[in-house]
């Protein structure tokens, strides 16, 4: 009897830890090097999609050799998968889109455009992804234009200054790449459009800078949250929060996009490869803060400086190290599971 009873408890420990595994991997977007389906760096992560150890992949222009090997690549991730795989990119059009093949207008661009000129914009931008096989959008930005010597401005990734005129045009965004079945990401929380650095190249403050305006088009447009995201920034900001940037922050997710703005969807990190995250913290504060704060996606783009094809493998250990030691609830990794695969399961019905 006692044989019995410790292989019913070895199995089901065995099952938990499985399931587990599975859960924290449906957590991670990671970057990686390879662009086509013969390269080292693609079978890489192709193994690790098939494997469920990361919830899916994001592009960069690194990987985009052509449009045909693009589309191959694509297929071949999503159809290795048993649960349909995050395929991201960047792309709002403008500067800030990862291949050449086709062009599309900034959001300055854009923003100069009536309604139905600015939805056949977005209706091509949405079709020209479905094509190649990308299921997620990082975009649109609801960034509000109001230093003129932002990294928002001079890469015209604003609508403009006024709150309502930026949630019109992303609301056109978004709704023309959910009709496809793509998810959108409104981004960068609680807003990068008042400060004058740049979080890819170290810590930005907007504590003296940042206006309540900024917050405007996430409440506009957080209803939108069945197919859309919510991207949090690597800004600091005292005034919300005196010892974390917002994508490490609690007090900037949890009390204010979710219980003040009302925010229900998936919330997703910015890279956390970029040096305002990673010259100041190690990966594990990354990791036990940021799914403390209430991030449900955490992305390593592998893209910067760090490039480390095991970073799942050693996200994945520290996570369970931590909920054993009592640092990170399972709680929180439960309820990311159900918000990520929920959103998944909408891109396929």
């Amino acid at each position: 009897m006692k044989k019995i009873i410790l292989l019913f408890l070895l199995l089901t420990n065995m099952t938990f830890a499985s399931d587990l595994d599975f859960k924290i991997g449906q957590m991670i977007i990671i970057g990686f090097n390879g662009n086509s389906v013969n390269s080292f760096g693609f079978k890489k992560v192709l193994k690790q999609i098939k494997n469920n150890e990361i919830s899916g992949v994001l592009l960069f222009s690194k990987n985009i050799k052509s449009k045909e090997d693009l589309i191959n690549m694509n297929k071949k991730l999503t159809k290795s998968a048993s649960i349909t795989p995050f395929v991201s990119i960047d792309n709002e059009g403008g500067i800030v889109q990862r291949y050449d093949f086709y062009k599309h207008k900034s959001a300055q661009e854009v923003s100069k455009l009536d309604e139905f000129e600015a939805k056949e914009e977005y209706k091509k931008l949405a079709l020209a992804q479905k094509e190649l096989g990308i299921n997620l959008n990082f975009a649109p930005c609801v960034d509000l234009e109001i230093n003129p010597n932002s990294i928002i401005k001079k890469k015209e990734r604003s609508y403009g200054i006024e709150p309502e005129t930026v949630s019109k045009y992303a609301e056109i965004f978004i709704k023309e790449h959910n009709k496809i079945k793509i998810a959108t990401s409104i981004k960068h929380f609680p807003g990068h459009g008042s400060v004058l650095g740049d979080t890819h190249k170290g810590f930005v403050d907007a504590t003296n800078t940042f206006q309540k305006e900024e917050l405007v088009p996430y409440s506009n447009l957080k209803h939108y949250d069945k197919l859309n995201m919510v991207m949090v920034s690597h800004i600091f900001n005292s005034n919300i929060d005196e010892k974390f940037p917002a994508s490490l922050s609690e007090k900037t997710i949890k009390n204010l996009l979710v219980n003040e703005i009302g925010f229900e969807g998936v919330i997703v990190s910015d890279d956390y490869d970029m040096k305002a995250i990673r010259d100041n913290y190690s990966l594990r504060d990354i990791v036990v803060n940021s799914i403390n704060s209430g991030i449900n996606l955490l992305i390593f783009s592998n893209n910067i400086e760090t490039k480390d094809g095991n970073i799942a493998k050693k996200i994945k250990k520290i996570i369970k190290k931590e909920i054993e030691l009592g640092n990170i609830k399972i709680e929180d990794i439960d309820n990311s599971y159900r918000k990520i695969i929920r959103l998944k399961r909408r891109l396929n019905s």
